[in-house]
């Protein structure tokens, strides 16, 4: 699994790549995750174009993180996952939970209009 960072205005965006499920690459994605909550201010974009596979382990830690980052007042939001992730997250509710978007530039204007602040 890779991640890979990038500022843009007051968001830091995560690019993963790979599958995010039980055991190592889930505690990769989620010390990812503790490390943006811890060293820095800004609200989250997981970008979800190369993530190929999440299992309910890796929908564990976002929903943990959603929480997390809540709690601070800062968003953690989900940009273009797969058809079957969205399948995934619809089943399980949490597509009313979760900001979804369909490109990084879509939620970053979306997000940072002073309607959402």
């Amino acid at each position: 699994m890779i991640v890979e960072k990038k500022h843009v205005e007051n968001f830091t965006i995560l690019y993963v790549e790979g599958l995010i499920k039980l055991g190592e690459s889930a505690e990769f994605f989620s010390s990812a995750l503790e490390n943006v909550l811890k060293n820095e201010s800004t609200n989250v974009i997981i970008d979800f174009t190369k993530i190929d596979y999440i299992d309910s382990t890796g929908i564990g830690e976002l929903v943990g993180y959603l929480g997390k980052f809540t709690n601070q007042n800062r968003k953690l939001i989900l940009v273009n996952p797969s058809e079957r992730i969205q399948k995934l997250l619809k089943l399980a509710k949490l597509d009313a939970v979760f900001k979804i978007y369909n490109t990084e530039e879509e939620a970053v204007s979306a997000e940072s209009s002073p309607a959402h602040a």
